[in-house]
């Protein structure tokens, strides 16, 4: 158990690190799989716990940026956002409790490949991440969709889908990038909170698997956090796009391995 910790932790926070994620971590959960040998239950329910800490440190450490923001918008995101994804994390948590094995690992797969292309063939222009205002009707319609799309993604296979809605509401929606990311962090870790919940009383987990699952993912994030942190201390921005290329193709090829499971 050690050695998998270790392994996990170094590459989820070295790769993440280089790729400068700092919370949806997807490759936690391949990982889980591949070198824990965990069934894809187990694998999503410690996956929870990474996300929520990591969407939860980023909250706290931008505590006096988002006392700033206007009240709104302060509405939205901390009363609109948590009840719809206390609703939609409670159908994606009922999917997961009722879904077989199979259908999980596939939508795993399918993910991994599209997450993948996304590294290798979208990548941000430095006047993308500066604009202002986005389209009206595509911002509304992410500000709408959004949190209901990532808190049944999340109850269902753990991840918020941040890899593709970001691109699109930028790319697409000409939306404020630090708007965006501040959102899809606010509904990922209600929505991660809120199925970690679902999934104890849903799945009929017992508590000595409940705290067992909690204390993994706790210590999973902190080493990943803490590589990350040392990664980025080396890590040159002109490294970032050709290596978020080459993790592009790991993930296609590791969405190989993930369909043999089926």
């Amino acid at each position: 158990m050690i050695l998998e910790f270790l392994i996990t932790m170094l590459i989820v926070g070295f790769v993440t690190g280089g790729l400068n994620i700092k919370f949806d971590r997807f490759f936690t959960i391949l990982l889980l799989l591949f070198i824990f040998r965990m069934n894809i239950f187990d694998s999503v329910n410690v996956f929870l716990w990474v996300i929520m800490l990591g969407a939860l440190m980023i909250l706290l450490n931008n505590k006096d940026k988002i006392a700033k923001v206007p009240h709104s918008k302060k509405v939205k995101l901390f009363i609109l956002i948590p009840i719809f994804t206390f609703i939609a994390s409670f159908f994606g948590s009922t999917a997961f409790r009722i879904a077989p094995a199979w259908l999980l690992i596939a939508t795993l797969g399918v993910l991994a490949i599209l997450y993948g292309l996304r590294l290798m063939f979208i990548h941000f222009e430095e006047h993308e991440l500066k604009f202002e205002k986005g389209h009206p009707r595509i911002t509304k319609m992410c500000g709408l969709l959004g949190p209901w799309i990532s808190g049944f993604s999340v109850g269902f296979i753990g991840t918020s889908l941040k890899p593709l809605k970001i691109p699109f509401a930028i790319k697409v929606g000409r939306m404020n990038a630090k708007e965006v990311y501040l959102g899809n962090t606010v509904t990922t870790f209600f929505a991660s909170a809120f199925s970690i919940m679902w999934h104890y009383f849903l799945k009929d987990i017992s508590p000595a698997a409940f705290y067992s699952q909690m204390l993994l993912g706790a210590a999973l994030w902190t080493g990943i956090h803490y590589t990350f942190e040392i990664t980025n201390l080396f890590f040159k921005e002109k490294w970032r796009k050709p290596f978020q290329v080459m993790i592009g193709i790991f993930l296609l090829m590791a969405s190989v391995k993930v369909f043999m499971l089926l």
